[in-house]
């Protein structure tokens, strides 16, 4: 029974899951911004080729 309440113990400090929690929490958020950047410059950059396309 001891072992089992050391065992517990010892897992009850374990933060590695924590870690990747916040990693993942993380990349989320970086992953969403670089969308929103590159969904708000998309439509500059297809104008840019449409009007380079007018110009030939």
């Amino acid at each position: 029974m001891l072992k089992l309440y050391v065992m517990m113990k010892t897992l009850a400090r374990d933060e590695r899951g924590a870690t990747i929690v916040e990693y993942g929490v993380a990349l989320t958020i970086v992953t969403a911004i670089a969308v929103a950047t590159l969904t708000a410059l998309g439509g500059d950059v297809n104008g840019q080729f449409t009007a380079a396309e007018g110009l030939m």
